[in-house]
């Protein structure tokens, strides 16, 4: 059985990338994001049940999101939503024959001095 999706579910945009080092002013390297392409997503909606098997563990600050299935999605460290930088955790990418795939990409929000 295919999930299907409709496109006005895809309002959101997330740029994906990856982490790129570079010396500031004070010649100290700092890890900026650079950005390689974006895409609309849909955010996955959680289960209480979901919520609270995650509180404690490393995903416990994480957002689950839908994209349109891109082979370039495995290549990337990084997404930014709205100004927030997040590592990605897992990408669940599908491998059907389908016409229309989607790819889940699990966030994890970048906390600084963590």
């Amino acid at each position: 059985m295919a999930v299907s999706f409709i496109p006005s579910d895809f309002s959101g945009v997330v740029e994906l990338g990856s982490p790129r080092s570079h010396q500031n002013g004070a010649h100290v390297n700092v890890s900026t994001f650079a950005p390689a392409y974006s895409l609309h997503y849909k955010q996955q909606k959680r289960t209480l049940s979901q919520q609270y098997t995650l509180v404690g563990t490393r995903l416990d600050n994480s957002v689950t999101i839908i994209t349109r299935h891109d082979n370039r999605n495995a290549s990337q460290q990084q997404a930014r939503i709205g100004g927030t930088i997040y590592n990605i955790s897992d990408i669940s990418p599908d491998d059907s024959n389908n016409a229309i795939r989607y790819d889940y990409l699990t966030l994890v929000k970048i906390t600084k001095g963590a």
